[in-house]
């Protein structure tokens, strides 16, 4: 279809030539594209010199879109304005014939004889609505289920294929302008079977799904979607904010608190850019059957918002949005864009790849900038895995309690490293608690580390303090409290890195 949208860029830049938007309607039309073909119709109905073809091809585009009442209404419009000819009257007769207005489409049907009294279709078919009117009215239940035969014989299909004009199928009358029948989308020239001239899922009835409800479905679906995004983002980022002096102490709560900025990054870069990797993808593997852009759009950010929303979710669910993406994509591809089987694997894959490797690679840069130093993925991934999960992985931490009792109290610590190099900033702080049993005029508290003085607090001696310091695992220090007199105390140490207590 590259033939189908160069013709369109063409139009947009020359909206004024009638004739080239009439070439690109049919071809629409001829591509399933109904949405697009209405709206160059609708067009060319305003602007340019009436043309019956015109009018039927508006007329048949409502009723592929299961819009009968416009397409009725348009047809009595052409009939007064082309009353002597057949096509038109015979296309109102088959709308309504499919909206269930029986009697119209008899006294249709009788005004195609009058006009042409050797329509051999429209005698019969007056015959046979006649039949159901009488049976009906008489409570008999009519056997026939429909005006046509479902079949024709091999020299009746010939001999119509011939004439170009009465459909193989079901009977209708095309002028030499479709390609395809307006009523059934049945080929009316003799061609090489193909996956383009696959028959859409349609709605024929007035209670299915539009392809324009569909649309207004999915942009529904995408505006939930990101604002629930916008609502969590919101809720992370405060969050985050308000945590930045916070220790972290359990493992869980680096997804939680610490990784907000890379999720955030990740899930916005990946929405922005699916529907660019999906259009790639196609043209990459030059699939014949182009899409239109808006599908394409709308497809790739339904993607990008589930897996936008899903990313700011605590886990699990980022898992699910990898599993979830990867078969919805594999769905839109193959059913919705209707690639060729032969590149819906490889479209597939392509744009799922690109997306995700975009996504890391975003949510790494942000990690690598927020940490002040490259990361190397290699090797911090397996150390982070190894530290999270696992018979290695590093227990939530809880308090430790010194073993000095009463003031002075002097406490070599030794801190070990969890692994990887990003963990070990990120869980760094420790928290310090020192709970005087009575009144300690003159506390203080002091960390040592190779005899110089590293911190210095001098704390309330009748209630509980906290410290927050960051340590360095592989180092050793030394912790001092005092006050002027002896007191009994409890001192507590609560760090997510393993440590040890020596002499």
């Amino acid at each position: 279809m590259s033939d189908v949208w160069e013709l369109a860029a063409y139009i947009e830049g020359n909206p004024d030539d009638h004739q080239q938007r009439w070439r690109l309607a049919k071809k629409l039309y001829a591509e399933h594209e109904y949405l697009l073909a209405l709206e160059n119709l609708q067009v060319l109905n305003k602007e340019w010199t009436p043309k019956m073809n015109v009018q039927r091809y508006l007329a048949a585009t409502y009723y592929r879109l299961g819009r009968y009442t416009e397409a009725e209404e348009h047809l009595l419009k052409t009939i007064q304005q082309w009353p002597d000819e057949v096509g038109p009257c015979e296309q109102l007769a088959h709308v309504y014939q499919v909206d269930g207005r029986t009697k119209d489409a008899l006294d249709t049907w009788r005004r195609v004889v009058r006009i042409s009294p050797e329509h051999t279709v429209a005698k019969r078919a007056v015959k046979t609505l006649e039949s159901e009117i009488e049976k009906k009215e008489s409570g008999k239940q009519s056997r026939i289920s429909g005006i046509f035969q479902p079949e024709l014989s091999p020299e009746q299909e010939e001999e119509l294929l011939v004439t170009g004009v009465i459909c193989p199928r079901c009977g209708a009358q095309n002028s030499d302008e479709f390609e395809t029948c307006w009523q059934c989308n049945a080929v009316l020239r003799k061609q090489s079977p193909s996956f383009l001239n696959a028959p859409p899922l349609e709605a024929h009835g007035k209670y299915l799904l539009r392809p324009e409800t569909m649309t207004t479905l999915a942009l529904i679906v995408i505006g939930i979607l990101l604002a629930a995004s916008l609502a969590l983002g919101y809720g992370l980022v405060k969050t985050y904010l308000n945590a930045v002096e916070t220790p972290l102490l359990t493992t869980g709560d680096a997804w939680d608190r610490i990784l907000v900025p890379g999720r955030l990054a990740a899930g916005v870069i990946m929405f922005l850019f699916w529907p660019f990797a999906i259009m790639l993808s196609l043209k990459l593997f030059r699939v014949k059957y182009v899409p239109p852009a808006i599908l394409v759009y709308i497809s790739g950010f339904l993607l990008g918002a589930l897996v936008l929303v899903s990313l700011l979710l605590p886990l699990p669910f980022p898992f699910l949005a990898f599993a979830g993406s990867l078969l919805l994509s594999l769905l839109i591809v193959v059913f919705t864009f209707k690639t060729d089987v032969r590149l819906a694997p490889a479209v597939w894959v392509m744009q799922f790849i690109m997306v995700w490797v975009l996504g890391a690679v975003s949510f790494w840069v942000v990690e690598c900038r927020r940490h002040g130093e490259w990361i190397n993925p290699l090797v911090e991934l397996p150390a982070v895995r190894s530290a999270v999960s696992g018979s290695r992985a590093l227990p939530d931490s809880v308090p430790a309690r010194l073993p000095a009792l009463v003031t002075p109290v002097r406490q070599k610590i030794k801190w070990h490293s969890s692994g990887s190099t990003w963990l070990d900033i990120q869980a760094s702080k420790t928290v310090f608690t020192i709970r005087p049993e009575s009144d300690a005029p003159g506390l203080r508290f002091q960390i040592y580390h190779d005899g110089d003085l590293k911190y210095h607090e001098e704390l309330q001696g009748n209630q509980p303090s906290s410290i927050y310091y960051p340590v360095i695992p592989g180092l050793i220090y030394e912790v001092v409290i005092q006050s002027e007199e002896p007191v009994a105390m409890n001192a507590t140490i609560q760090s997510l890195l393993p440590h040890e207590f020596q002499e």
